[in-house]
């Protein structure tokens, strides 16, 4: 999902329109790379950058010829800000818990981190389930194992260079290191990070900043701000920890992959599927059973907070009953604790 961008004030319409002409001829050019296409990207592409150019020094004339003695340097430095795509942190000015109004920040911190962690709460479970769940977590699932098996091999420096290769720069976690730092590493200094990885992996002793998610709160559109259930949290964990991640989730996607432990029909979390397979499928039957004469019925549903609600026993069940033992099933147990950050505010861990 993406979220509205606040745009440069002299961002206009032509801008807008130039910009998806550039976006379309490149789609073009992607798919078809022939030499026509390329052309028409190159002049798209100018199109649009010199549209920018010039809204953007029609802008930066106006704002000099309009700056006298009335305009105060608040205001000067605001509109430079803007014109640099520097806007304001919006900030959350009350929540509502329990009828009550709640104003001081790090007590509205502790409200979100609070509304975030009863979502994922097991009193949301149906009380036959929770009887279920009560008496399959009893039997303790071991893991450990003397065989040999490949997907317990040790890490090696391919599959970091490959993880590191695929990467999109993305915010940092708690321990503030980005994918950028992680890129720029000499070899020397990445076979060191390497050496770290296959110490976890055999040791299962996770560090503890691995262990926390720190969760913004953004105001989904359209609710009400003040309650701390319209808000959906974005999950920043460390870098260096979704490094490690991306390395064992191409392990576990080769062996779920090559057993054809997942379904056919499965499109989501697949390389080369999408949701264009299954409408593509659902097409099919539908117009088979408009030749055949015959009725087709379909079923859609949506499992209302299925990711939040996941049960964990449960997914480490399905890994047990396919037969994953040793260090990837155990290395997968590790995760995770959060807090809510809301500027430089941080909650209580939850």
């Amino acid at each position: 999902m993406s979220f509205p961008k606040n745009r440069k004030p002299w961002w206009n319409k032509y801008c807008t329109d130039t910009n998806r002409d550039q976006r379309r001829a490149w789609n073009v050019f992607r798919r078809h790379p022939t030499s026509a296409n390329q052309i028409a990207f190159q002049r798209a592409k100018s199109v649009a950058r010199w549209a920018r150019q010039k809204s953007e020094r029609g802008y930066w004339i106006k704002f000099v010829s309009g700056i006298n003695s009335s305009v105060t340097a608040k205001d000067m430095w605001d509109n430079v800000r803007r014109a640099c795509g520097i806007y304001p942190e919006k900030r959350i000015s009350c929540l509502r818990k329990n009828g009550q109004e709640v104003r001081n920040i790090s007590d509205m911190v502790d409200v979100l981190a609070g509304a975030f962690a009863s979502i994922c709460s097991a009193s949301n479970y149906t009380e036959p389930f929770l009887t279920h769940k009560n008496r399959t977590e009893r039997i303790k699932l071991r893991f450990q194992t003397t065989k040999r098996i490949s997907y317990n091999a040790d890490l090696t420096i391919f599959e970091l260079h490959t993880a590191l290769s695929v990467l999109k720069h993305i915010s940092p976690g708690p321990d503030e290191v980005t994918y950028s730092m992680l890129q720029h590493l000499s070899e020397h200094s990445l076979q060191n990070i390497l050496y770290m990885f296959n110490r976890i992996w055999k040791e299962h002793v996770f560090p503890d900043c691995w262990k926390h998610a720190f969760i913004i709160p953004i105001p989904k559109p359209g609710k009400d701000p003040q309650d701390p259930l319209n808000y959906r949290p974005i999950a920043l964990t460390s870098c260096t920890c979704k490094l490690f991640e991306r390395i064992v989730n191409v392990r576990l996607v080769h062996i779920l992959e090559k057993n054809e432990y997942i379904s056919p029909f499965q499109s989501g979390f697949r390389k080369s599927r999408s949701t264009i397979d299954n409408l593509m499928s659902l097409e099919t039957d539908i117009r088979v059973a408009f030749l055949k004469r015959n009725r087709l019925v379909s079923i859609f549903f949506d499992i209302y907070k299925a990711y939040d609600r996941t049960w964990r026993y449960g997914i480490m069940k399905n890994l047990y009953d396919l037969g994953f033992r040793g260090k990837f099933p155990i290395s997968v147990e590790n995760f995770l604790k959060q807090r809510v950050r809301m500027g430089n505010t941080y909650s209580n861990i939850f």
